[in-house]
């Protein structure tokens, strides 16, 4: 008999979902979990590995803020608050063998995100309701400083643009956006120079929830509607009517800024700006966006390196399988998509620098502070080396006419140290997915697997056990189009 050998062999444009068979692009797939597609052109390469920073700071806590405080002499300082059963807490890393985390002098308000602010070799930071600063990473201070901090609006949000800071989220004026002066030699002020814009209140469009910034423009975000201000004009003009519920879901590119927006039923998702127009990115990936439960939208978290974007998002289902703490994974250049999951949920996001080392750092809900995407196996209190579980699923194939019956003789997966992974296969939607076999040879690995059908779904899984494992791909090995038409 005389086969006819069918390779899929190209990934390179990672995730695309709902999309037509017949339009789906053949180097693309639905879904996929903890494979990026950016790392090697037209393969799919299993996510690095975990590893804690430090100790453990509280058992069953929340990461309120992280931040990692450099001086203009180099010297560094990482923060990070902590929930607890009344308050908050500011901890700092203080390095040794192994680094420890250490309690600083100050509390906070309790159950609400700490966002922190360098400038002026000061760090600030906020909660909405108190406020402090250090000029060392030690020593602290409510009053007086580099950032007048007595004066300084007690707000939720805070940032740096035009040499000036911009204060928002002020429980008692949340429509209003507060800036300081600009700095005089390396201090300002909030008395003298300083001055507020009301944000189109009471507008239906909720209070401000965020701030970000792009070349020429200041961003204010709020639940279904984003601003803008040049610093000139008399008002911030809108720019569109999404929003973000989210402020930790701000992250910026190479000149532009990306969000989560949930403004609207069909909006959901995640959205770039450059002050001057703004578009959807995330329709590639609609059914996972789909899948965000609606009680996450507030507690979505991104990071941006610039290369990569990515935004924590909470449990997913994906065809009738549950993923737990999954993060959407964007790469700028290629513009692919990838889905991770994690044995921890993040809550927000940092870089870090390790004296000469960068790295990205997260904090979760269990009073972890955790290194991503170093080593080749996940690693958290209580449980160390955790396997990296990695699937991919292939678009359907109609291999010809949808309305013809075909047949399938043999399937020959390629992966690079991935002879653990299992190839499935459903035939014309029908629930759940066989194993057909075992991956045991990277080249010489025919599946003998002999089913007919009109359409036919593959799918591939397994765990990462040491290596850095990578999905080359498949061919299918079926009769000629003549011997496979069965009427």
């Amino acid at each position: 008999m005389q086969l006819a050998t069918l390779p899929f062999r190209d990934l390179s444009n990672g995730i695309i979902q709902k999309v037509d068979n017949l339009i789906a692009p053949q180097n693309s797939v639905p879904f996929a979990m903890n494979l990026m597609f950016s790392e090697v052109l037209g393969r799919a390469v299993v996510r690095e590995g975990t590893a804690l920073i430090g100790a453990q700071i509280a058992n069953g806590q929340e990461i309120l803020g992280l931040h990692q405080f450099i001086l203009s002499n180099g010297d560094k300082h990482f923060l990070a608050v902590v929930n607890g059963a009344s308050t908050s807490a500011l901890y700092r890393l203080v390095d040794g063998t192994p680094d420890t985390w250490t309690t600083e002098s100050q509390t906070g308000a309790k159950d609400v995100k700490h966002r922190f602010l360098t400038y002026l070799d000061t760090v600030m930071v906020l909660d909405g309701t108190n406020k402090y600063g250090s000029a060392d990473g030690d020593t602290w201070v409510s009053t007086g400083g580099n950032l007048d901090l007595g004066n300084c609006p007690a707000g939720k949000f805070a940032i740096e643009w035009h040499d000036k800071i911009f204060v928002a989220g002020v429980a008692a004026a949340l429509d209003t956006l507060y800036y300081s002066s600009t700095p005089t030699g390396t201090t300002l002020s909030w008395t003298v120079g300083n001055g507020s814009i009301i944000i189109e209140p009471f507008e239906g469009q909720g209070t401000i929830t965020g701030l970000g910034k792009v070349p020429g423009y200041l961003l204010i975000f709020k639940e279904r509607a984003l601003k803008r201000w040049n610093g000139s004009s008399t008002f911030p003009d809108d720019l569109s009517t999404l929003g973000t519920p989210s402020h930790e879901s701000i992250v910026y590119g190479k000149r532009t800024c990306f969000f989560f927006s949930a403004s609207y039923k069909k909006s959901i998702g995640f959205w770039e700006t450059n002050g001057e127009e703004t578009r959807k990115i995330s329709r590639p990936i609609q059914t996972i966006v789909e899948a965000i439960s609606s009680a996450n939208y507030t507690d979505v978290a991104g990071f941006s390196d610039g290369e990569i974007m990515m935004w924590s998002i909470g449990d997913i289902a994906f065809d009738g399988i549950t993923y737990n703490n999954v993060v959407a994974l964007f790469h700028i250049d290629s513009r692919t998509w990838a889905c991770l999951s994690f044995p921890t949920e993040f809550k927000v996001f940092t870089q870090y620098i390790d004296g000469t080392t960068l790295k990205i750092a997260a904090g979760n809900d269990d009073g972890e502070i955790i290194e991503i995407f170093t080593g080749t196996k996940d690693n958290i209190t209580g449980s160390s080396n955790i396997e990296i579980q990695f699937a991919i699923q292939w678009h359907p194939q109609e291999f010809g006419s949808r309305g013809r019956l075909k047949e399938i003789i043999k399937v020959v997966p390629y992966v690079n140290d991935g002879l653990s992974c299992k190839l499935s296969l459903r035939v014309d939607q029908k629930t759940g997915f066989q194993e057909k076999g075992s991956v045991t040879d990277p080249f010489e690995n025919e599946i003998v697997i002999e089913e007919q059908g009109h359409l036919f779904e593959f799918r591939m899984a397994g765990a990462g056990l040491g290596a850095i494992t990578e999905i080359i791909g498949f061919d299918v090995l079926s009769p000629d189009i003549a011997e496979s038409v069965k009427v």
